[in-house]
Formats: C-alpha cells, structure tokens, sequence
C-alpha cells in the first residue's frame, strides 16, 4: 500500500468524534432501551479488544525489539528543532494546492502530481528532468534531529488543537521529493548522498510523535532500498534498511497506537509503552492522547483507571518533543463549540443528561469502535512467518 493510499486511513482516525452523533439520537428514543442497546453494542466489543491486545502485547514488544536494534535507529545525529522550518515550507493541511510563499519544496509544473505519475517505482524510469532541482534544503536538515509540528505551525498557532480537523502537514510532497531526490543522486552518480538525505528526511518524519509520520518514514525508508537495488554494483559501504525492517515499522506505526489507547488494560498499555522504542512510544502517547482528550468529556469517569494510566505515562516519560503532553492538555473535545463534531443544541443535550449514565454509555460504545485493529500487524507475521 502506497503512503498516499495509507494518509486518508490516518485523516480518518481523526473524525471518529463525529461518530459520536449517531449514538446520540439513538439515546434520546429510551433510556432502557438504548441502555441495553448500547450495552449489548459496546461489551462484547470492549471486552474482544482487551482480550487481543492482552494476548499480543507480548509479540508486539518482540517486534519493537527486533525494530530497536536497526542501526538506523543508531545513527548519530545532530540535536535540534526542524519544526519552524518544516512548518513554514509545507502546506496545511494535506492535499493543498500550493506550497506557503518563499517555500524551497515548490515543485515546476512538469512534476507535480497531477502532471507525472511517480508511484510503485516508476520514479526510477519515468522521463523525467531533475536536473534544475534545488535540494539544499534538505541537506539544510541534516543539522536536525527532530520535528516538533507544534513550533511555527498553524497547529501549534491556536489555543486548542483539533486534529479532527485534519490539520496535519501535507507529508505526502515530502514523499516526492524523496523520490526526486534519490533520482537525481542516481543520475548524477552521487546515490549515497542522495540516500543520506532522504534517510534523514525518515527519521525526522517519525520524528512528528504521529502515526502517519512512522508510516511516512518507512515509504522513504522504502524507496532508498530501491534506489539500491536498482544499481547492478551499489556503492561499498550503503545499506539501506531491510524490507523486513520497513514492513515491521509501518505494522507498528499503525498498531502501537492501539496498545495506549482507552481500550487497552492499563497494565497492557503500560508495557507496551516501556517496551517499545522511544520512537513508537512517543508515537503512541501522542496518538492515544489525542483520543483521550476528544472523549474525555464521556469516558474520563468509566475509563478512570486507563486515564490514570496514560497521564502518569505522559508526566514520566520522556520524548523529544512536548507534542504529547500539548496535545492531552490543549486538545478539543466533542463538546467544544469549535471541535465541529456535533451542533450547539446536542452538546447542550448531552450535557444535561441524568448523571453519568448516557456519558458512559456513549463512552464505551465509542472506545469499543474499530478506529484500528492488529490487522497490519498480522499481515506482517504472514509475510514473514
């Protein structure tokens, strides 16, 4: 699956709070009615992912182990914030047509996407001229080793973040430009610089504490092994990363989340983040913080304990950027005027609602949803048995 294929499968775990509309019609019919409708929605479901996750914490923390050991992970690497220049050169959000004024990532007409075709490989043979390319701005971000999307940005610029909205960087030029990248470092036989620079590009993509930017760092991560493998006599001494490699850290990307989230048994979620490297563990608190925040309005009471949990996580481990913690404290949630997942009249409904009993409902209903599922994981162990 190709990286543009995987972003809207991202985009959407940011609206699943509209979902949450739905469950409020329904209550209003009857409350014992919709007591057992939403009991009988919500336990089984709630109790099938906590027995999975239970039963897979134990391969997950296996497969961050074997992650951990990559030399990628080990690079040295200089300390420093490419957010305000990162923010400031990418469109918000994904899919704009134009990149911010001044920006190095503008792209002629003849390669932009909608005017050649770059995807599943055909960057390697498409006619193409990147010659008249400039990309020293990507040798400008060797002198980096993270990316806060909270500094400069128009996400970090409001007082409350609302990543339902999608406001996310456009990733996915970053993608193109790796491509071009590599390209031009093939056909100026210079591929290991080239590979130097995108690899970077990877490291500071999952360095955004998100799951789209792990999954964005294995694609880049990707297409420098097949630039390598291109060449009949690679250059002595270049080694991208393992296809088993890369595969292993997309499945986590997309499943780590899921270990932190509400539905995950605090003591499951509490291994999970201890066990997993630095990168997925920040990745997966940003994420689950996130989803607390947004419901924390209808499940802060029925899922106390995973609450608990998450906060004490996020107060004592470290990451390389404040993105988790900005994103528990300043996130919006369903009820908030500004967060457009339900009108003015059913926040105000919800909220004088008879004690926590609807609340809670909604709650679990909503934490049981399948906003993921170990699926990418399962596909790995069948890729590689």
């Amino acid at each position: 699956m190709t990286s543009s294929s995987r972003a809207p499968r991202f985009r959407a775990l940011r609206i699943v709070g509209a979902c949450v509309a739905v469950f409020l019609g329904l209550a209003g019919l009857a409350l014992v009615g919709a007591d057992h409708w939403f009991r009988s929605q919500s336990e089984p479901a709630l109790a099938r992912q906590r027995e999975e996750l239970t039963a897979n914490v134990d391969d997950y923390c296996a497969q961050e182990a074997a992650l951990g050991v990559d030399p990628w992970f080990h690079e040295a690497r200089t300390e420093g914030d490419a957010g305000p220049l990162l923010n400031a050169w990418l469109p918000w959000p994904p899919g704009h047509a134009d990149v911010p004024p001044g920006s190095p990532l503008a792209l002629p007409q003849s390669l932009r996407e909608d005017a050649v075709d770059l995807k599943q490989g055909r960057w390697l043979t498409a006619d193409i001229d990147v010659s008249r390319l400039d990309f020293g701005w990507m040798a400008r971000l060797l002198a980096y080793d993270r990316w806060d999307l909270l500094q400069d940005s128009p996400l970090g610029a409001k007082p409350r973040i609302n990543w339902a909205s999608g406001d996310m960087p456009d990733y996915i030029l970053l993608t193109r430009w790796a491509k071009l990248r590599l390209r031009h470092g093939l056909t100026t036989g210079h591929p290991v610089e080239a590979a130097q620079q995108v690899r970077h590009l990877a490291w500071l993509s999952l360095s955004t504490e998100t799951a789209l930017g792990g999954v964005i760092a294995a694609n880049l991560l990707g297409f420098e092994r097949m630039a390598h493998d291109s060449l009949a006599s690679p250059p002595a001494g270049w080694t991208p990363m393992s296809a088993e490699q890369t595969d292993r850290l997309s499945a986590l990307a997309m499943t780590g989340l899921l270990f932190s989230s509400l539905a995950s048994p605090p003591d499951v979620a509490r291994r999970a983040r201890r066990c997993a490297t630095a990168t997925s563990r920040c990745l997966a608190l940003t994420e689950a913080a996130f989803f607390a925040s947004m419901l924390e309005p209808f499940a802060k009471q029925p899922f106390a304990d995973a609450y608990a949990a998450l906060d004490q996580d996020l107060a004592q481990l470290a990451c390389p950027t404040a993105t988790a913690r900005a994103v528990r404290a300043r996130g919006l949630n369903v009820l908030d005027a500004d967060s457009g997942m339900m009108t003015a009249e059913q926040a105000l409904w919800i909220q004088r609602a008879p004690g926590h009993w609807l609340t809670s409902r909604i709650a679990s209903v909503v934490v049981a949803m399948p906003v993921g599922n170990l699926q990418p994981l399962r596909d790995f162990h069948m890729k590689y048995p």
